[in-house]
């Protein structure tokens, strides 16, 4: 066998080892570069007390037993970056400076936390661990960005002002107040809750899911729209309110009126099979008041002009 030929086949089976290494490389500097940009991505606050005060488009928290606040953001792995942003700040007519590195600006204010979005129409979306033993309020004004807020697993007080956010409640225990004008409310709790709980949607559905164990005293109201829940939950009325509104510049603005006598019969649709709807007037509104276990902790689910579900968890 010729000698040249010898040498081009080492040759060439060196290169292809050498080609297969780098491919079998590749994927783990990625990786690695990945998880640093990841690392990069993220802003820790040390505070386990006072009140995270949220003005943003979108955010997901969940509760944990810490003591620091952990921000990152969930978009930050797609943003492209730009070089010639080198050694900048963003900065924008809102009158906030990104120092963070996540596109938001955050200031202590004494025991307050406040976070804002630094361009008013970005659509990044936060997530936050927050210490147990804060409380959390969140609200947002965007009519054009907006994602859902998303909280999950939080034992402290939580407060709710949405404009067009759905708001997703998950295992949290309360006390919370929490309003949206066009967003969604669905809420499920797995454990021991604390009131008051009030849960507000002005033109979209409130859905609650509570463990059949639960002692409250509770009300749901709807304007437009139907009320049902589970035969699980045993609702025994104080009262029954069916009533049309008609003008709502007169008389009483919630259309209650004590309807006496009606008490046996709701209890007695409330123990047929399946979820039962409780009417429905397109000019009237339906309140139904009463106690679950004998009663406990305060618990409102209202909708204006959509339906209210209750169902067991």
């Amino acid at each position: 066998m010729p000698i040249w030929y010898c040498s081009a086949r080492k040759n060439y089976s060196y290169k292809k080892r050498i080609d297969m290494k780098r491919k079998l490389l590749l994927p783990l500097f990625l990786l690695i570069g990945s998880l640093a940009a990841s690392a990069q991505k993220e802003y820790r606050l040390a505070k386990s007390n006072g009140q995270l005060k949220l003005n943003i488009n979108g955010v997901v928290v969940e509760g944990y037993e810490g003591k620091e606040i952990i921000f990152s953001n969930q978009n930050s792995t797609n943003e492209q970056v730009d070089d010639r942003a080198n050694g900048l700040v963003a900065v924008s007519t809102s009158g906030y400076a990104d120092n963070t590195g996540l596109g938001f600006n955050i200031v202590a204010n004494g025991q307050d936390i406040a976070v804002n979005h630094v361009v008013s129409n970005s659509s990044d979306i936060l997530k936050i661990k927050v210490p147990n033993g804060m409380k959390l309020s969140i609200s947002s004004n965007s009519n054009q960005f907006y994602k859902d807020f998303v909280i999950r697993n939080f034992k402290g007080e939580i407060e709710v002002a949405a404009n067009y956010n759905k708001v997703i409640m998950e295992n949290n225990t309360g006390p919370m107040n929490v309003s949206t004008i066009n967003g969604a409310v669905e809420a499920t709790f797995d454990r021991e809750i604390k009131g008051p709980i009030s849960l507000v949607s002005i033109y979209n559905y409130v859905d609650v899911a509570l463990p059949t164990a639960t002692k409250a005293n509770i009300e749901m109201i709807t304007f437009y729209g139907k009320l049902y829940a589970a035969r699980e939950l045993q609702i025994v009325p104080d009262q029954v309110a069916v009533n049309r509104i008609g003008d709502l510049d007169g008389g009483d603005r919630d259309g209650s009126t004590k309807l006496n006598g009606n008490a046996k019969s709701l209890t007695r649709s409330l123990s047929i099979g399946g979820a039962v709807a409780f009417g429905e007037q397109a000019n009237g509104a339906e309140k139904i008041k009463g106690k679950l276990n004998g009663g406990g902790i305060d618990l409102i689910i209202r909708s204006n002009n959509k339906n209210v579900y209750l169902r067991n968890k």
